[in-house]
């Protein structure tokens, strides 16, 4: 399969640092990047490159000659067409299917899934997406419970959107790029995904999220972050965190129905930082049955989930992933909007299971923060350490089963979960 990496950014917001380096040999861990993406693409026996450049492009040649790649070929973007444009350009030496890596990014990604999901779902576009710290200036997606892509929210927007960014990583069918192939012509500079794929979305346009590690390192800030991190990588013990929403994030009133409802709790963000920060896993698992009693529509509570997404986004701070199971007494909410119910509901464990099997979590290493006896049921029986929270619903504790921890609030469980 081929890889095309690109790598003609003309690195402005790394200048002050890297003046006289391509992003792509910036090193992380003593080592160029580009060297990194070369390694992880040949464990997963990926071994064809395409290499589209423009920025320093002498360099970047001269590397690949340096390291003794085989089976590649260079593209220089002389125009400076901008990373839409620039693989227009190159459509003439695309395989019929190939990836595409934005060189600014440093992963540790199952390229062989991702590439299986992809043709699994018959795809002409699939993005890799992710939460992350800064959704305000990403591009976010939104997609339907068999991942197909219904919308994409521009960085440059005021709309509310939910934190699922599009991180760089790429599937593509050469057919879709052929529907571009003589729109660079009238355009200088095309962006992959502001004027390549959120211009055409159709039904073969997927999104892949995942909890794999994949950042951008576009800024000396973010740099330092990749760098800091990777030194931390192989000291985690804990596998994930899954909380319940209302009680331990926000103040718990009976149902959340509309944004101003919404209160955070103190230093909630901050809590989560935390974890994000260790690079453990954040899930929120939830039951919502407000959405089933009729008190509120799907957008609304969309609206309240993104409203979250911003207020830990303002700390760097967010949510890996996150299932709701609006089910109630018999009733199921429609399906094709709220993808879980039934058995789903805690103190079943479904939420947990389906979150651990999507991620390969080991739930024996892992926490579960509730403030109910349904919270600390569900967690006990999929064998996760368990947290209570103090809230009001202490008065309504009808279960035995006790928790590992009691606290009073989700910044001490953090710190239990820590030490």
């Amino acid at each position: 399969m081929q890889a095309v990496i690109i790598c003609g950014g003309i690195g402005s917001r790394l200048k002050k640092v890297y003046k006289k380096t391509p992003k792509a040999l910036i090193k992380i861990n003593s080592i160029p990047n580009l060297q990194h993406i070369i390694k992880d693409l040949k464990k997963n026996n990926i071994n064809k490159f395409l290499f589209l450049t423009s920025f320093q492009s002498n360099k970047i040649e001269s590397y690949v000659k340096k390291i003794k790649l085989k089976n590649y070929c260079i593209v220089k973007d002389i125009n400076l067409k901008g990373t839409g444009g620039a693989l227009i350009g190159a459509y003439k030496k695309l395989d019929k299917e190939f990836l595409v890596i934005f060189s600014d990014l440093f992963m540790k990604i199952n390229f062989k899934k991702f590439v299986i999901f992809s043709r699994k779902k018959k795809s002409e576009v699939n993005m890799f997406v992710h939460a992350n710290s800064h959704p305000y200036d990403s591009d976010t997606v939104e997609y339907n419970r068999d991942c197909r892509v219904k919308k994409i929210n521009l960085k440059k927007t005021n709309k509310s959107k939910l934190n699922i960014a599009i991180s760089g990583l790429f599937y593509f069918k050469k057919i879709y790029i052929k529907k571009f192939k003589y729109e660079n012509k009238k355009k200088i500079n095309l962006d992959l995904v502001k004027d390549l794929i959120s211009k055409k979305i159709n039904n073969r346009i997927f999104a892949y999220k995942s909890i794999e590690y994949i950042k951008d390192f576009g800024t000396p800030k973010r740099l330092k972050k990749v760098n800091f991190e990777q030194k931390l990588s192989n000291r985690k013990k804990i596998s994930a965190v899954f909380l319940d929403r209302d009680g331990v994030i926000n103040k718990e009133i009976g149902g959340v129905t509309s944004k101003e409802e919404f209160i955070k709790l103190p230093k909630v963000e901050q809590a989560i930082k935390k974890l994000n920060q260790k690079q453990i896993p954040v899930f929120i698992v939830s039951n919502q049955a407000v959405l089933s009693k009729g008190k509120i529509n799907n957008a609304k509570f969309k609206s309240i989930v993104s409203l979250l997404d911003k207020l830990l986004s303002k700390s760097n701070a967010y949510i890996d992933d996150y299932l709701y199971c609006p089910f109630y007494k018999g009733k199921n909410y429609d399906i094709s909007k709220i993808p879980y119910y039934s058995k789903y509901r805690k103190p079943n464990p479904g939420m947990i299971l389906e979150l651990s099997k999507k991620h390969r979590i080991n739930l024996k290493n892992s926490f579960f923060v509730g403030d109910s006896d349904k919270d600390i049921l569900a967690g006990t029986k999929v064998g996760c350490k368990t947290i209570l929270v103090k809230s009001n619903k202490l008065f309504d504790y009808k279960y035995k089963i006790k928790p590992n921890f009691f606290v009073d609030n989700l910044s001490e469980a953090i710190n239990i979960i820590l030490k």
